[in-house]
């Protein structure tokens, strides 16, 4: 059978795009388009995941969202107490499959440029098309997804703590007073180059009273 759906922001109203749609017993799925609206195949005893960065991770089963060929079921996210540099290094994981579909959606946005000379017509789509805007704003959706991981794996919350032995330090006011602490300097300084300027920052806050 096809589920047809929308899925909504907690207000019940807002639609929500490119929400992962997983059949969590295929591996198959898709994500919501660009009002949220999506369709998926399902058997009667399966389960369908919707899972998006920052909420809470949803498992329906498929035979109470069936609402006949015609009719959509609304489907409300509900969002988490976390915010996404939290969410990395935390509770949430991204599944492997939700990796994979990002890269793939990474490497088809710089496929249709690089396709160019070979395919202009196809290029000119890609470039101009909604569906070609919705590609490259969800491949940089999804690469910032993935800075934001690397980062993480060298600094965060809870490694400040460590470092300075302040736990009621703020992470997100520190990395916007510690602005020379880019995530790219982070992803490409390790160790003592790192964590040195970490302390340097983080002795200049407290002269600061912040």
């Amino acid at each position: 059978m096809t589920i047809k759906g929308i899925i909504t922001e907690p207000d019940s109203i807002t639609p929500m795009p490119f929400v992962y749609v997983i059949n969590s017993q295929t591996g198959l799925g898709q994500m919501s388009d660009g009002n949220g609206h999506f369709a998926i195949q399902a058997s009667d005893k399966d389960s369908i995941i919707f899972s998006f960065i920052g909420y809470v991770r949803l498992k329906l089963p498929a035979n109470k969202l069936y609402r006949g060929g015609y009719k959509e079921s609304k489907v409300v996210m509900i969002e988490t107490a976390y915010k996404l540099n939290q969410v990395i290094v935390s509770d949430f994981k991204l599944k492997p499959y939700e990796k994979d579909y990002m890269k793939r959606v990474i490497q088809g946005s710089k496929t249709s440029v690089i396709n160019a000379m070979e395919s202009p017509i196809s290029a000119l789509y890609m470039q101009f098309s909604q569906k070609g805007r919705e590609q490259r704003k969800l491949a940089k959706i999804f690469e910032d997804i993935f800075i934001q991981e690397e980062v993480a794996k060298k600094f965060n919350a809870e490694v400040l703590r460590k470092l300075t032995g302040d736990d009621k330090i703020d992470f997100d006011k520190f990395r916007k007073y510690c602005y020379y602490l880019s995530n790219d300097y982070i992803i490409n300084h390790d160790g003592y180059d790192l964590y040195y300027r970490v302390m340097d920052c983080y002795y200049r806050w407290k002269d600061e009273k912040k």
